[in-house]
């Protein structure tokens, strides 16, 4: 994936993940104000399904080759991705104080908006530990100590 390829996926990452948050505000609201089944119904399917392109994004958005994004790009989707995992909770939370989550046509899409909020949550501890100096030089250690030859294999162990 070339540098515009990348930038542009997090031009497209940047949209989605206000559309998401959007979606997800929408379905909050709705679901605070309950109004009616239906409307609440569909803002929760909404929310679910931008929440699945999102992550298809992040998905894509990891799997560039290192050295392509710089880690300002990485660090700049810290602090969006925290407030997202909140709205997802402050969602999911909402949705239990009103009893949506033991209904079976409101509790599909609150599961999936669950489990998709817990790839998010991974998606952003893996960023936080790829930018933390201190793996990093553990990560390096490693990298030395291996070409060095000073390592043990597991099987001796035992």
């Amino acid at each position: 994936m070339s540098t515009s390829t990348a930038v542009l996926s997090l031009d497209q990452w940047q949209i989605l993940f206000y559309e998401t948050m959007a979606a997800l505000l929408r379905a909050q609201e709705a679901v605070k104000r309950q109004l009616g089944f239906w409307g609440v119904l569909n803002g929760l399917w909404k929310a679910s399904r931008d929440l699945k392109t999102l992550n298809a994004s992040l998905k894509l958005i990891s799997e560039v080759p290192d050295g392509v994004l710089n880690d300002e790009a990485l660090k700049s989707q810290i602090p969006q991705l925290r407030k997202l995992l909140m709205s997802v909770e402050e969602l999911i939370d909402t949705a239990k104080r009103t009893r949506l989550t033991n209904r079976s046509l409101t509790n599909a899409p609150l599961g999936l908006i669950r489990l998709r909020g817990e790839y998010i949550a991974d998606y952003l501890e893996a960023i936080e530990l790829s930018l933390d100096p201190e793996v990093l030089r553990e990560i390096d250690e490693g990298r030395g100590q291996i070409e060095r030859g000073d390592f043990e294999v597991m099987e001796q162990l035992y």
